[in-house]
């Protein structure tokens, strides 16, 4: 079975530094191999109370080094090793986590293999294809990714300012996850707001569609009338991720 766990569903400062919402980032088992997105902090905590083993995890993906996707990282990395012991794995990850002040401490590194991302990357693990099919608009290099399993595909829109090419570029994919930070936009911060969300679900009009990386502003509005608001609007399954939410990509299932 393929599907998503969400060790995690809070984004911005207030609601991570205030864990208002866990902010592990979210498991994918696709077929028989497992890939981690975005482990920020308490990843490792959350994968163990949701039994999970991140000594099976193939993979772990960074879409930006920011601390509410990083924060557990290396952790993470000596979890997937066996604390270096048993090298395996791959770790995905933007140029500027490994340079200038890294996030991948250098002393972790001969543990797995370290692939850095660039604009439209492709790649594979076993018969997983992820690629990057575009750099989004945030203060630091970012990517978005979509995950290619069993004829389907599952997009990522991580931290981003709007632009018009997004949806251009996950147009037709099955499941789409999308961060979704503000209920107003405020070009300081550069995350979409709950309006921009919509529009895009609605131009590329996933089978499923999940928020997550929820800030202040959408956990007073609610995420779960938020996302029934963008169903009605836009003809699309739509949900609001929680916290431990297991999500069934087969059969679109929740």
């Amino acid at each position: 079975m393929s599907g998503v766990i969400f060790l995690g569903t809070g984004g911005g400062r207030m609601v991570v530094l205030n864990q208002m919402r866990h902010s592990g980032g979210f498991w994918l088992r696709l077929g028989d191999v497992n890939i981690l997105q975005d482990p920020g902090p308490g990843s490792l905590v959350m994968a163990h109370k949701h039994v999970l083993k991140p000594s099976s995890l193939d993979a772990i993906v960074l879409s930006h080094r920011h601390i509410d996707h990083s924060n557990d990282i290396n952790v993470m990395i000596e979890a997937m090793t066996g604390g270096g012991f048993q090298p395996r794995g791959r770790v995905i990850v933007p140029r500027d986590s490994l340079n200038e002040d890294p996030v991948v401490l250098q002393y972790v590194r001969p543990f797995t293999e370290i692939v850095e991302i660039k604009e439209g990357m492709e790649l594979s693990i076993r018969n997983i294809n992820i690629s990057f099919p575009i750099r989004t608009m945030h203060p630091v290099e970012t990517y978005g990714a979509i995950y290619e399993f069993n004829s389907m595909r599952l997009g990522y829109i991580p931290d981003t300012e709007y632009f018009p090419e997004l949806a251009q570029v996950f147009k037709g994919v099955d499941f789409l996850i999308i961060n979704v930070v503000r209920m107003t936009t405020d070009k300081r911060i550069r995350h979409l707001n709950i309006k921009e969300a919509a529009d895009l679900i609605g131009s590329i009009k996933p089978k499923m569609a999940i928020l997550t990386h929820f800030g202040l502003q959408v956990l007073k509005a609610s995420p779960d009338h938020q996302a029934m608001l963008i169903s009605e609007r836009t003809g699309v399954r739509v949900i609001a991720a929680y916290d431990g939410l297991n999500a069934s990509f087969e059969g679109n299932r929740v």
